[in-house]
């Protein structure tokens, strides 16, 4: 094991060449300000940490590194077949991914723009240096498909048409096309030519001396360096600080036993976001330990021991069962919970165990989805997964993970909530009260009258926003209310952000009557049938308001009592 000095020239050329990713390595996650963050603190020569390599010839899958990066790659379109291969050698990168590959892009490479697809070159505002740029940065970066032109040098050059200029050479070539860009006086002429030298000189040497990056390498050629060694390393290296979450390091210990995982648990969590929701790779990983006994805590040293080891050779032999599982519990969540947006989901811990459940219980019946979707609601509107996330799902584990007949035990996790965590378990009238609900009972009563959920849009710009039947302002400069009478469950609907746009502070009578009169449906909204059946009744006074809301009210609660406490009806 060594440090050495290595020129960012030379970890250009190896790599793609002998310099690759081991298959254990996450995806580039880096965005362009922290790209920016790492050109910044190089020019102005701060130092970064060593990256750490491994030499070897094992048969380890040998990933490529991005010359464009795009964000959202196929990361099985790098991988280097030739090279992975037993016998060959190769240097891989076990920390040091993120800044590599965005000195690659920047040096030598370029990003992919995600609207438009186009390939963004770096380009330095060559002047910059004395001042701040944005938030706390010195040098100003640009990502652009054309050429912006001066003061704007493309960082590119310094390995092409300008690869044998010298410090010197470039910076009084800039400067000459400088002075004859710019309109300056002589002070500030003299102070922006030597700011230009400096900035030449730290790129080229940036590019050329051994200085700026140092190499600690562990040859496994000429020493014994087994992967299970180099894979506790890497476990190591990447637990401190935010680089990889939990169960990236957890895919690193899996993927020596099988390489397959975590492609496969991505596409679970594709699968699962197909209704515009968030879930992600740890919530699926936390679905399969949890699953097989193992508890909802996560970390890599659960598959880095023999039971580690049998615990993935079980997810393994068992795959085809846990994907039956998502796919059941994608679908309960598209077709009873009709989920279609993050705000109507309070915690997404909650799924854990119903996927548990499903796991040890497929294709339960009707009447206990029913119970299914209870559960659901109850633990967000209690907020049942507010704190201790993991203890919540390990105790549920022992009362929803076996096999159960199919038949959901409503009442058993009921107890535990209420007698284990002193939590509500029983929606009562005064729940609805609390505005902090609203997306999810309002979500609640619309998919229960309309049969799908408002935020099921195909027009992103038209998700649907929160509106006052009887508007706010005249609420409040009119009829002099408080705020807690205005923002009331009873007087709140969903309404599409562009509807939402064209009714303003259109009061309710005059509003409704229109829509019954251009044939749409107006009852699911209003809930009351004598003001459904006679919307001009909605007259702008206070007895009526009151009359409209509270009994609107008394309606939504009679739909959320069915559906969240299915257990008594």
């Amino acid at each position: 094991m060594s440090y050495k000095p290595r020129t960012l020239f030379r970890l250009i050329e190896e790599i793609n060449s002998s310099l690759f990713l081991p298959h254990i390595q996450r995806p580039f996650v880096w965005d362009e300000e922290q790209i920016c963050r790492l050109f910044d603190s190089l020019m102005r020569n701060y130092p970064i940490q060593t990256l750490l390599f491994w030499r070897t010839k094992d048969p380890i899958k040998a990933r490529k590194f991005m010359q464009t990066v795009e964000w959202d790659a196929d990361l099985h379109d790098y991988y280097d077949n030739a090279k992975s291969e037993d016998g060959v050698q190769k240097v891989f990168v076990l920390d040091g991914q993120q800044r590599l590959q965005s000195l690659f892009a920047l040096f030598n490479g370029s990003l992919k723009d995600t609207e438009n697809s186009n390939n963004l070159d770096a380009y330095v505002d060559i002047t910059s240096g004395n001042d701040v740029q944005d938030g706390d940065l010195l040098y100003k970066l640009l990502f652009s498909a054309s050429v912006p032109g001066l003061p704007f040098y493309r960082i590119r050059n310094l390995l092409g048409k300008d690869a044998q200029k010298n410090a010197s050479t470039l910076g009084d070539d800039l400067n000459d096309e400088l002075d004859n860009f710019l309109q300056e006086g002589q002070k500030s002429r003299r102070d922006r030519q030597r700011q230009v030298r400096f900035n030449c000189g730290q790129l080229v040497s940036l590019l050329r001396e051994e200085k700026h990056f140092w190499v600690e390498e562990l040859d496994g050629v000429a020493n014994d360096f087994p992967y299970k060694r180099i894979l506790d390393i890497f476990v190591r290296v990447n637990s401190g600080g935010t680089k990889l979450d939990a169960s990236d390091l957890m895919f690193a210990a899996m993927k020596e036993g099988w390489t397959e995982v975590e492609q496969n648990v991505e596409d679970v969590a594709d699968m699962l976001n197909g209704n515009g929701l968030s879930f992600d790779k740890t919530f699926c990983l936390k679905c399969l330990v949890v699953a097989h006994g193992k508890g909802a805590e996560l970390s890599p040293e659960k598959f880095t021991s023999a039971a580690g080891e049998a615990l993935l050779r079980s997810i393994q032999g068992e795959w085809d069962r846990a994907e039956h599982a998502f796919q059941e519990l994608r679908d309960f969540i598209k077709h009873y919970l009709n989920l279609y947006g993050d705000k109507v989901v309070r915690s997404y811990g909650s799924f854990v165990p119903l996927f548990d459940f499903l796991y040890h219980n497929p294709k339960p019946d009707e009447s206990n989805r029913v119970l299914m979707r209870g559960y659901y609601y109850k633990s967000q509107l209690f907020n049942w997964y507010g704190a201790q996330t993991d203890n919540v799902v390990n105790a549920l584990h022992t009362r929803l993970g076996k096999p159960l007949g199919g038949k959901f035990p409503l009442n058993d996790v009921k107890d535990y909530f209420s007698r284990s965590r002193g939590s509500g378990v029983m929606l009562t009238f005064e729940d609805l009260l609390n505005m902090r609900l609203r997306f999810i009972v309002l979500n609640m009563i619309y998919v229960q009258r309309f049969g799908i959920s408002p935020f099921d849009v195909s027009f992103k710009g038209n998700t649907p926003h929160i509106d006052h039947i009887y508007p706010q302002s005249s609420l409040k400069s009119k009829l002099n209310l408080s705020t807690s009478e205005i923002n009331h469950i009873g007087n709140y609907r969903f309404v599409g952000a562009t509807d939402n746009i064209r009714k303003r502070a259109e009061l309710p009578g005059s509003y409704f009557k229109r829509l019954l009169d251009g044939g749409v449906d107006i009852g699911p909204h209003l809930l009351v049938k004598d003001y459904v059946s006679d919307p001009t009744k909605m007259t702008f006074d206070l007895a009526t308001y009151s009359d409209f809301r509270d009994r609107r009210l008394k309606e939504i609660f009679k739909i959320a009592d069915r559906i969240v406490n299915p257990e008594v009806a």
